[in-house]
């Protein structure tokens, strides 16, 4: 049984969950949370509106996109014709370029040295391969990043998804990561066919095949160093679960880490993925199922992963960790993409993770996603999301003791 309270806080609401650990890949508990006072410390943070015009709102990008030293923040629509920039501190907006049509998503990373990053994007997106062109692009800008960057057509592959910037040897030469959504031959509802994974090196461009080995949807990627501090790994949330994927002696070799949700196709695994940590003990945090509503933390117990229900939201679509307090522990950002449009901040409030706290952050964000950063150089990690309902793209500023 789970235990809930609400209590006022600078920040929003505080809830207190106290977590009973279920057993690995068991279904969790239906019944209803008990509620009780909870007195647990509360993350500040101040909430800044970059813009309440974003229409769809899908993707926030923050980089330096103008070489001032100062991170700027993309918004990316899937329905707006423009791909814009807000240039930090002022917020002015600049337009990358426009009529990409059916943006989805964006990974930046200088490859030239020329302290500007270039953008990969993808667009022409479609859930599946009868009404998906799937164009990744390649835009770079032309000397001055405030006027129109230019468009570089690299390669089609249907339902590409989900774009990541990795260095997976260490080597500090990044290669591009693509998650295609679906196969070729899913089909709504239950889209059951295995998912390629694809990879790109800048030099050449060609496509290179890293798996085969998503099921059904492919909805997460996530890229962080795992086992090796020097080198990225590949983390990607299918219906099948999440796989952490490992470039070892020139090849990748998959690796299922948790099988996610139980329940039957489609219903099944993970959506969205990110790891941290509890000191010097791993976990990792999923959405589960497909922008489903449990908000899912595995711990590492005994060499396996033990699977614990946190929380249950309307509808899931982004999950990051950050050690905003810096305390040793991650806490993890969620939120409601659907009809609550509620941002949540969970915390441990033990150090081996059993039991959470939930703070509300926002009741004006539906997040699609939310990435984390230094917005102001004050040396400690702010949040930035971007939201789809609610149509706005917010930084809150980490002001926490």
């Amino acid at each position: 049984m789970t235990a809930l309270a609400r209590v006022a806080t600078p920040a929003g609401a505080l809830l207190a969950l106290s977590i009973a650990v279920a057993a690995p890949f068991v279904a969790p508990a239906t019944a209803p949370f008990a509620a009780q006072d909870a007195q647990v410390d509360v993350h500040r943070f101040v909430t800044h509106t970059i813009t309440a015009e974003m229409t769809n709102g899908y993707q926030p990008i923050v980089v330096d996109l103008n070489a001032d030293g100062r991170l700027d923040v993309i918004g990316l629509s899937t329905r707006l014709p423009d791909l814009v920039w807000f240039e930090n501190p002022d917020w002015q907006r600049h337009v990358i370029t426009t009529g990409l049509n059916r943006s989805i998503n964006l990974a930046a990373r200088d490859l030239d040295g020329d302290g500007i990053p270039e953008l990969a994007i993808a667009h022409a997106f479609g859930t599946t391969h009868p009404n998906s062109l799937g164009i990744l692009s390649l835009l770079t800008h032309q000397g001055d990043p405030t006027r129109p960057w230019r468009v570089r057509e690299l390669d089609r592959t249907p339902t590409v998804h989900r774009l990541r910037w990795a260095d997976i040897d260490g080597s500090g030469r990044p290669v591009l990561i693509s998650a295609p959504l679906s196969g070729p031959a899913a089909t709504a509802p239950d889209y059951r066919d295995d998912v390629p994974l694809y990879w790109y090196r800048p030099d050449d461009w060609t496509r290179r095949t890293l798996a085969e080995t998503g099921q059904g949807v492919v909805h997460g990627l996530q890229v962080k160093p795992w086992d090796d501090p020097e080198r990225d790994a590949v983390f990607s949330a299918s219906f099948g679960g999440v796989q952490v994927h490992r470039y070892i002696d020139g090849e990748w070799i998959p690796e299922l880490l948790v099988s996610g949700d139980p329940a039957p196709w489609p219903e099944s695994g993970a959506s969205d993925v990110d790891t941290g940590r509890l000191g010097e003990r791993a976990f990792v945090t999923t959405i589960e199922p497909w922008h489903g509503p449990q908000v899912v933390v595995y711990r590492e117990d005994n060499g396996g992963w033990t699977r614990q229900v946190i929380d249950t939201i309307g509808s899931g679509h982004t999950i990051v960790t950050a050690d905003f307090d810096n305390d040793g522990r991650d806490e993890i950002v969620t939120g409601d993409r659907g009809d609550s449009e509620m941002l949540y901040l969970y915390a441990s409030t033990d150090p081996s993770g059993a039991n959470w706290s939930r703070q509300t952050l926002d009741d004006d964000m539906s997040p699609s996603a939310c990435v984390v950063a230094d917005l102001d150089a004050d040396a400690d990690t702010d949040l930035v999301c971007i939201g789809g309902r609610t149509a706005n793209l917010k930084w809150y500023e980490n002001v926490s003791p």
